[in-house]
């Protein structure tokens, strides 16, 4: 969600500034005859580009778990986040919105989102801000998972489950057979082939 969406897109694009500012050093090398300027304008081409390289390099330590990093993978993340603002307050955002999750009060949780999803469109980095607009739009369902904390793996593998079920079935015809079938490829597993009810039913 928010590891794609916004630190996905933020880290790539604070990355392309510095290269950016190597660039423009690099046109002004070509034009300023003065060897102290040029030594100074040779170290900010290094630097842009050491730091271009170290944020590129970030990405595993910016878009991972925190509680998955070991110590030097989190002094790296610290040395990241130090000199990059914005990445840091998506980084905190998205910190504070992984514990939103571990909630299992209805009434805290929906108090706590709207705070988060204030929060987040008030501090100005329009990633963000697209990203609490859209989560924001299913309120409902972030505060049920709080007494029905349900993963979307597991739906994601139920929504699996059921186009491999009218796959086997070529399409279906029988509602009711194939709500059926699905409850048995959850329960057993996967059925190398359709019953013979499904021609029964009226099923190719």
């Amino acid at each position: 969600m928010i590891v794609i969406m916004v630190l996905g897109s933020v880290r790539p694009e604070e990355a392309r500034r510095h290269q950016d500012k190597a660039r423009e050093f690099k046109k002004q090398v070509k034009t300023v005859k003065d060897k102290e300027v040029l030594r100074e304008l040779k170290q900010n081409i290094r630097d842009e580009s050491q730091r271009y390289t170290r944020l590129k390099r970030a990405r595993w330590s910016v878009l991972t778990d925190s509680r998955n990093l070991s110590e030097a993978g989190e002094e790296f993340l610290n040395e990241i986040l130090n000199t990059h603002n914005d990445l840091a307050t998506c980084y905190t955002m998205k910190e504070e919105m992984n514990r939103l999750f571990e909630l299992r009060d209805k009434e805290e949780a929906c108090c706590v989102w709207m705070k988060w999803f204030m929060a987040a469109k008030e501090i100005g980095i329009p990633q963000l801000q697209k990203f609490a607009e859209l989560k924001e739009r299913r309120l409902r369902g972030l505060v049920a998972h709080a007494t029905h904390p349900v993963s979307t793996g597991k739906s994601e593998g139920m929504n699996n489950k059921i186009k491999v079920a009218e796959r086997i079935a070529y399409g279906y015809r029988d509602e009711d057979y194939f709500f059926t079938l699905i409850r048995y490829q959850s329960s057993l597993g996967f059925p190398t082939f359709i019953p013979l009810r499904a021609k029964k039913n009226g099923m190719p």
